[in-house]
């Protein structure tokens, strides 16, 4: 969810990691699908016997009373400190101390890339965004996982968190939490438009718009200002349209049919049908929820920690009126969102590597998992928690089952490497678009050839 705040960070590092890329982007960068996930989990059946025995990071070792006394340093978002009073719990438990170097989310690529291109063992774990994963392996910037954690243990985690914390079937972090963008609906507003149900595809909730749109009040809002939040909501369209943004040669493709299509749509709600507050291209996340708080807006797509939020009397107009499920889909496609979720990686650079894994251990388990949800509302990565008693307990909202779904139908953004580069990019052409300054086509045909030279001009 953090992944939507992102800024144009660039960095020499980000270069480098480009650079390591070369010019395509591999094949599965989207990593959602069961088969691609599957294949990363065979591999790491290597044993942990036999790296144990070569002197490498053993999954075996993670309880080795030896490292008690060990100090790590962790970097983290964590502006409100409830994430660091829960790591004094594995220090209880392990013995291994802490050191919490609490970040908001934008100052935390930067404190990552500086460690990195210093090789400064200062910090040894980091908070890892999904989009992120592609420079991380290919920038020599973290551990690669995945012959360290074992198969039957990545199996253990929702889809979406695990394929976030992979690039090209390499895991580079255990999942840290789950999360993707979900549908929320004002159910006063839909009763009164005739509706008894929300939309299920992208048609219906065209025409449910037109019907919703009256009175000073929008079908929907979306949070299209160009930044990071806007690749969120076409990602997800793009792939609910049936399209892909990997093509069959491996390459990036933001020029296919169904991206068109996608675009065409978008611009034809705010443009052509006039349903979309105006004003979302100017919007983040954050004002297309207060739209639906104070009545404005009666759809939006938005992520999962949004919800408590709705039913806060002091913050909301509309306590009780609203609901959540599952984003449309089109055709076969059942739902599509995008996945927001993220891992906790190891830096490359660590002395301390195993007790480093320690905590990745005991990041990734129920230990942790369950009172960093009662803590802050994130959701879990282990997907035996969603029956758990103690987690149906803590969700005070009842909308745990109204999320969970969601998390099956979540795509990631190519986390390639050179992601903030081609993103802003691809984000302007977008805008470009929904402002009606190109037509859908040209601006994605445009698109397409700026990442293109960017690629070629960072291979030189």
């Amino acid at each position: 969810m953090r992944n939507a705040k992102l800024k144009s960070i660039v960095s020499c590092l980000t270069v480098s990691a480009f650079l390591a890329g070369c010019s395509t982007i591999p094949t599965k960068t989207d990593n959602t699908d069961a088969a691609s996930t599957a294949k990363a989990t065979e591999t790491s059946a290597v044993s942990t016997a036999a790296a144990a025995a070569s002197g490498k990071l053993s999954w075996d070792k993670v309880n080795d009373p030896s490292l008690k006394g060990q100090e790590i340093t962790v970097l983290v978002v964590d502006t409100d400190g409830k994430i660091g009073t829960l790591f004094k719990q594995f220090t209880e438990k392990t013995g291994i101390k802490v050191n919490e170097l609490a970040v908001d989310y934008n100052s935390l690529y930067g404190k990552i890339t500086t460690a990195a291109l210093s090789n400064s063992s200062d910090i040894d774990v980091v908070e890892m965004d999904t989009i992120w994963a592609g420079q991380f392996l290919k920038g020599n910037i973290a551990e690669d996982l995945t012959n360290v954690i074992p198969a039957d243990v990545q199996k253990k985690y929702t889809q979406s968190s695990l394929s976030s914390a992979m690039f090209d079937n390499h895991l580079m972090g255990i999942p840290y939490y789950s999360s993707t963008k979900h549908f929320y609906w004002n159910k006063d507003l839909l009763k009164k438009a005739g509706y008894d149900a929300p939309p299920k595809t992208w048609d219906e909730f065209r025409e449910a718009s037109k019907k919703l749109t009256a009175n000073g009040v929008y079908g929907s809002g979306w949070a299209w200002k160009q930044a990071e939040g806007l690749i969120c909501d076409y990602v997800s369209m793009v792939y609910a349209f049936g399209g892909n943004m990997i093509g069959d040669n491996g390459k990036l493709n933001v020029n296919s049919k169904e991206s068109v299509q996608t675009l065409q749509y978008m611009s034809d709600l705010i443009n052509t049908d006039k349903t979309v507050d105006p004003a979302s291209l100017q919007w983040t996340e954050e004002d297309v929820k207060n739209a639906f708080m104070a009545g404005k807006i009666a759809m939006m797509s938005n992520w999962e920690n949004m919800y408590p939020d709705l039913n806060d009397p002091t913050k909301s107009k509309v306590v009780n009126q609203s609901d959540v499920g599952l984003l449309p889909g089109q055709g076969s496609v059942v739902s599509s969102s995008v996945t927001g979720s993220e891992g906790i990686a190891i830096m490359k650079s660590s002395k301390k590597k195993q007790a480093a894994l320690a905590f990745l251990s005991w990041i990734g388990s129920r230990d942790f998992q369950v009172p960093f949800y009662a803590n802050t509302g994130t959701y879990p990565s282990l997907q035996e928690l969603y029956t758990d008693e103690a987690i149906i307990k803590a969700d005070t909202t009842k909308s745990l089952s109204k999320i969970m779904p969601e998390f099956q139908y979540g795509h990631n953004r190519p986390n390639a490497p050179g992601y903030v580069e081609w993103a802003d990019i691809l984000s302007n052409q977008v805008v470009s678009g929904l402002t009606k300054h190109q037509t859908p086509q040209q601006a994605l045909d445009e698109a397409s050839k700026k990442i293109d030279e960017a690629i070629k001009t960072a291979a030189k």
